[in-house]
């Protein structure tokens, strides 16, 4: 398929990174991309803690994540319905925006150094993605950019 037939749609610290908790990412597209907002930065601010999705994993985020995708989701099945292939680019280990491996741990209390591990499955944000845009039938590839840390 044709750079022109296909659209990338990417976690939004994929091209910003200063968003992000921890190193720098490097992302390069010769697709066309839609950026989505970053909704941990929007949600919890830029000083946050590292987080993990089993925190995140709440009615009132989730609520959250899908109004927050709603018009990006407008757009998606615009471009959909005109023949683009989509294909969204997560966060490898991102809490919310993983499209193949996510974290689970830490069971909250005081704040304190707690371990946790990577485990396979969609962040947050990106099961309520999926969520929106199956209901709309548009068919979508998901998958992690395989991250480069500087």
């Amino acid at each position: 398929m044709s750079a022109e037939q296909r659209i990338q749609v990417v976690a939004h610290c994929l091209l910003n990174p200063t968003v992000r908790i921890g190193k720098g990412i490097a992302f390069v597209s010769n697709t066309p991309v839609i950026q989505l907002p970053c909704p941990e930065t929007i949600y919890f601010g830029l000083s946050r803690w590292e987080l993990t999705k089993n925190q995140l994993d709440f009615p009132k985020y989730r609520r959250f994540c899908r109004r927050l995708f709603r018009p990006y989701a407008d757009l998606i099945q615009q471009l959909a319905e005109k023949g683009m292939c989509i294909e969204m680019i997560g966060l490898a280990k991102s809490p919310s925006c993983a499209a193949e491996l996510t974290t689970m741990g830490y069971k909250g209390g005081k704040i304190q150094r707690c371990e946790h591990e990577h485990v396979r499955g969609k962040g947050v944000f990106f099961e309520e993605i999926e969520s929106e845009l199956s209901q709309r039938g548009i068919q979508i590839k998901m998958s992690d950019h395989k991250m480069e840390t500087h």
